[in-house]
């Protein structure tokens, strides 16, 4: 990513943090702030409404009611627990010895690497990850070496994200991933909210061979900010039983598998 495009990136994402502190942002106070044209702004504003984040008004954006949003680590590792675990240990019985696997940061990987961790007799697995929570989940844990991408720490996702770990992924091959996402769609594939963190994840799913989307059923319709894996990369969704069956539908006649859990 360019340095252009990493303060674009980085600019929408405070604009829309502001928005959902105030419920409604102006063209011209966030020109003033950012110190960019009002025609810049007004793409930015433009690019968020189309992702269904801004509602654009004249001279500005109003938040929607629903936009997506991201939630501290800590709040979504509370949330849907059960769920996540029953997803988290589906996924860890794919990953076979030998193998070499991508997790991301999300709260469902994380349960995930403590479900890997819980298997006896494993040998030879390589986690590569950039989430620290899901590192020190598997500190120590017999058979699997853990690889931290590096890069700039988020408060947000205790995450690793920017260039360095770029440099990293771009050494690295791996036979699977696994990836949580704030939504899932056929249109839009795996979304997410926060740009940094979509573009790390579009990063580390570029380096799979196989893409798995761990995601429980209040994800399935919903759209992020933007997208890092399209359906067409997708190979299996794994949700719970709870999942809506027209998404669960209309995934499966996009050609991509569904298992529920």
């Amino acid at each position: 990513m360019t340095a252009a495009v990493l303060a674009t990136a980085e600019r929408r994402q405070r604009i829309l943090g502001l928005a959902q502190a105030r419920g409604q942002v102006l063209v011209t106070d966030l020109s003033d702030a950012f110190g960019v044209s009002e025609v810049t702004i007004r793409g930015d504003l433009t690019s968020l409404a189309r992702r269904g984040l801004l509602i654009r008004t004249h001279g500005g954006a109003l938040l929607p009611e629903r936009a997506p949003v991201e939630l501290a680590f800590a709040t979504r590792e509370v949330s849907n627990v059960e769920l996540k675990r029953r997803i988290g240990l589906a996924a860890a019985d794919l990953v076979l010895d030998g193998q070499s696997v991508v997790l991301d940061a999300s709260t469902t990987a994380l349960q995930l690497a403590g479900a890997l961790r819980s298997q006896a007799g494993r040998h030879d697995v390589t986690v590569i990850t950039n989430g620290v929570q899901t590192a020190l989940a598997l500190l120590d844990a017999p058979g699997i070496s853990t690889i931290l991408t590096g890069g700039q720490l988020r408060a947000t996702a205790v995450s690793l994200t920017g260039a360095l770990a770029s440099d990293l992924l771009g050494r690295v091959h791996a036979a699977v991933g696994f990836f949580g996402a704030i939504g899932l769609t056929v249109s839009h594939g795996l979304t997410d909210v926060n740009l940094q963190e979509i573009e790390m994840k579009a990063a580390m799913a570029a380096v799979c061979e196989r893409v798995v989307a761990l995601v429980d059923h209040t994800k399935l319709g919903q759209v992020g900010l933007a997208t890092f894996a399209p359906v067409a990369m997708l190979s299996l969704v794994i949700t719970d039983q709870a999942a809506d069956p027209e998404q669960v539908a209309t995934l499966r006649a996009a050609g991509v598998e569904v298992c529920l859990v």
